[in-house]
């Protein structure tokens, strides 16, 4: 979400919308950004996108993968608004990759434009890049890319997001890891040095130690079909947001676990005011026998934090729902009365696959009000829903648009 627009991006489409809710631009193809953007990725239209708002430079950056080329070489296609209008021009930009990047999750930093991929080839492991963001907010077509493979790495790692006010001058991008052992939080510092490169540094900044949680499921179950939905225990979810209060700074996001049996959202506020991240407050939602997962959480201006995420069980079809607390209510506790946005309709059948990029922002317009979108079930197939809400005082969520 922007000022005045809301851009959703599904795997091989994306449309704009005002805030009330009108159509102003698609759906078209992903691809359509690339149009006339020449290279072996040409007519590739992959998936896995990522659309965002780069709050300080007042540009929207959109991203997706391009696997499919003819030429057998893999990339990651972003492009840069090079205005404040997400419906006009871009800059196109495409940065080659040795293997398979798989699963890409990006974010806006202070000094760059950070992504962790799951890397798929000779063997597995996880690959952090930062791309120079300063030079692509100016359309440099030479704008450098520096990546770190990290071999053995928990998948999907997740780069920090600015919500807010900026972090501190030179403050390192932060990357989070779960150890898939110990389950220990690992924060890592993605230094950047753009004027030599060779410079920059990604090392490990801070470790934290959970609530003991176990990862162990058996997908999450739906109405009237043997069909099981993948419930993505320990993967980070989108996003990990980053917000600096000046006399602290927080990072906000969660995970599935397993909760007496059942799918429930773990989620973490971790704060640093100097020195390591430390886990200021956590909790897992999970107050009843159905199933919730494919969480996305942020924290606004005020402290408050929201939590969106998937809903089903065997009596239940996949919905939308919310939840959240207030800056002072007790710690470790969601507090606010469970909201259905979207009541599912239907069970999906012959796929697993569910919605794991789903997205909560805040909006910059007054950094208060929360806008949540993921997928549910139509009577007819899946949808995606778009809503936003704040937490004080409760009021219903406002529904803006279906898209199927």
């Amino acid at each position: 979400v922007g000022p005045d627009h809301f851009f959703q991006m599904m795997n091989l489409s994306f449309a704009i919308w005002d805030k009330t809710g009108t159509l102003l631009y698609g759906p078209v193809n992903n691809s359509t950004l690339w149009n006339g953007f020449i290279g072996p990725w040409t007519g590739t239209n992959d998936g896995d996108p990522i659309v965002l708002y780069d709050e300080e430079a007042d540009r929207w950056v959109a991203s997706q993968f391009a696997i499919n080329t003819g030429n057998g070489t893999y990339w990651e296609l972003v492009a840069v608004s090079e205005t404040s209008d997400p419906t006009g021009s871009y800059y196109r930009y495409a940065f080659q990759f040795y293997a398979f990047n798989d699963y890409p999750k990006l974010s806006v930093w202070n000094d760059g434009y950070y992504a962790t991929f799951n890397m798929f080839g000779s063997y597995t492991r996880v690959g952090v890049a930062a791309f120079e963001r300063d030079e692509m907010l100016v359309g440099n077509p030479n704008a450098q890319m520096i990546y770190y493979d990290r071999p053995g790495g928990t998948f999907a790692m997740m780069p920090a997001d600015i919500d807010g006010p900026q972090p501190p001058v030179g403050e390192p991008c932060y990357i989070m890891d779960i150890n898939s052992n110990s389950h220990d939080i690992l924060i890592y510092a993605f230094d950047t040095d753009w004027t030599t490169p060779a410079n920059s540094s990604f090392t490990l900044h801070s470790t934290m130690s959970p609530a003991t949680f176990s990862s162990s499921l058996n997908g999450v179950p739906q109405p009237n079909t043997s069909q099981k939905l993948d419930d993505l225990a320990i993967m980070i979810m989108y996003r990990l947001q980053y917000r600096n209060f000046g006399t602290h700074e927080t990072l906000i996001t969660n995970h599935t676990v397993n909760s007496s049996g059942r799918a429930g959202v773990r989620w973490y506020e971790m704060r640093k005011t100097t020195g390591s991240w430390g886990i200021h407050q956590q909790g897992t939602f999970s107050p009843d026998a159905t199933y919730r997962w494919m969480g996305s959480a942020a924290m606004n201006g005020n402290g408050d934090i929201a939590l969106g995420y998937s809903a089903s069980s065997s009596t239940v079809h996949p919905s939308i729902r919310y939840t959240g607390r207030r800056a002072n209510d007790p710690p470790g506790q969601m507090t606010v009365s469970e909201v259905e946005v979207k009541t599912g309709l239907n069970s999906q059948g012959g796929i697993s696959r569910w919605g794991d990029y789903a997205c909560l922002n805040v909006d910059p317009a007054d950094d208060t009000t929360f806008w949540f979108t993921t997928e549910y079930m139509t009577s007819g197939s899946w949808g995606t829903w778009i809503s936003s809400f704040n937490l004080g005082p409760l009021q219903p969520p406002t529904a803006c648009l279906l898209y199927t």
